[in-house]
């Protein structure tokens, strides 16, 4: 983002008055604001890339805002979030790089919500297959191809739920990066096309989708992956997540977090569900079925700046196709801990931007975060 307010500056630096859309009218401290709400076209902003899955990396965001990024409100005045598109170009220090388009809309005074996603990803992934008689081992993969994502749902009346159905497709090639010779026949090179239709419930009363002080968000989707729409797998996949925020006083804020996700029938390797919680690398623990759960605690020491605390712990159970298999009593708990900082870029907006550091189970992680840290796009 810093980057996208040099080249803007650049660009109009001949208008002094540009200068008063980057501090906040009511206190005067730095706030993009009012300068995002009277931007159109695309807004360049870097991609700073942390964590454990693919590790440090960086790249370049064209952002496109509709219109401008104003808020707006129905007559009831209910928060209507602004449609926001872009392309996407990043790379990572373990060779992993994807291209992407997408858009985010709300339409016709958000009654109509869309999410429209397509990209080539060519990542390298670490899993951990259980080897008959030698155990579980690591073994990195890439996976390369097209993916392609398209989701419409619609609002029931004036309530805060939402009913529609999405189409996945992921057409890929995947193959080991060594070749150990415990390699189970999953994970040898082969070309896989999984695709999907869904049904999607969504419920969501958040009061900016950014990073929410206050509201519910909720999904339910039934995925259903057949031959009939293009998959070379036929099986069902399950998933519901519930994200919940309440201020706590006037300086603290609550969220909590729950999500469960479940395979029936034989996937692909790479679609088996994960734990994910900050700290964790995704495809560290898979199974058949996962439970996560995390609470995040926000407490502003000032109107701008905010001081973050988080825990999370979850659970990966079942059979899969690479060998594991346990009940729930007896999968262990993965969890994680941290502690991090925010400050609020676009207060009108409940944009923050900040940075977590989070003490996983088997290695430490540092995490740039724009908005909430929790997925409610998929």
């Amino acid at each position: 983002m810093i980057f996208g307010l040099a080249f803007s500056l650049a660009a109009q630096a001949e208008d002094d008055s540009i200068w008063d859309d980057f501090f906040d009218k009511e206190d005067g401290q730095l706030d993009v604001g009012d300068w995002l709400g009277k931007q159109y076209g695309f807004l360049p902003t870097p991609i700073l890339i942390t964590g454990p899955t693919f590790g440090n990396g960086i790249g370049l965001n064209l952002l496109f805002l509709h219109g401008s990024f104003a808020n707006d409100s129905t007559a009831t005045g209910r928060y209507i979030p602004p449609s926001i598109s872009g392309v996407a170009y990043a790379a990572t220090e373990n060779d992993t790089k994807v291209g992407a388009g997408y858009h985010i809309g709300f339409w016709k005074r958000d009654t109509v919500r869309t999410t429209t996603f397509i990209g080539r990803p060519d990542a390298n992934l670490d899993f951990f297959p259980d080897i008959p008689i030698i155990g579980e081992r690591e073994i990195s993969m890439n996976l390369e191809g097209w993916a392609g994502y398209q989701e419409v749902k619609l609002r029931l009346g004036e309530s805060n739920f939402f009913a529609g159905g999405n189409y996945l497709y992921f057409g890929s090639t995947t193959s080991p990066n060594d070749l150990p010779s415990f390699i189970p026949e999953d994970l040898l090179e082969q070309e896989i096309t999984v695709a999907a239709l869904s049904a999607v419930i969504e419920y969501d009363s958040r009061d900016s989708i950014f990073t929410p002080n206050n509201g519910i968000y909720g999904k339910l989707v039934t995925a259903r992956y057949d031959e009939a729409v293009g998959s070379d797998f036929d099986f069902w996949n399950y998933r519901g997540k519930v994200f919940y925020f309440q201020p706590v006083g006037k300086s603290f804020n609550l969220g909590l977090r729950s999500e469960v996700q479940s395979i029936d029938g034989k996937a692909p390797f790479y679609m088996y569900p994960s734990v994910d919680i900050r700290g964790i690398a995704h495809a560290r623990y898979q199974g058949q079925h996962t439970f996560v759960f995390e609470a995040e605690a926000r407490w502003a020491v000032s109107n701008r700046w905010s001081l973050i605390g988080f825990a999370g712990s979850g659970k990966a159970f079942g059979n899969d196709t690479l060998n594991r298999e346990q009940d729930f009593s007896e999968a262990d708990w993965n969890s994680s801990w941290g502690a991090g900082f925010r400050y609020n870029m676009a207060r009108k907006f409940g944009l923050h931007l900040g940075l977590d550091y989070a003490f996983g189970p088997e290695e430490d992680s540092i995490y740039i975060t724009m908005g909430q840290a929790w997925n409610a796009f998929f």
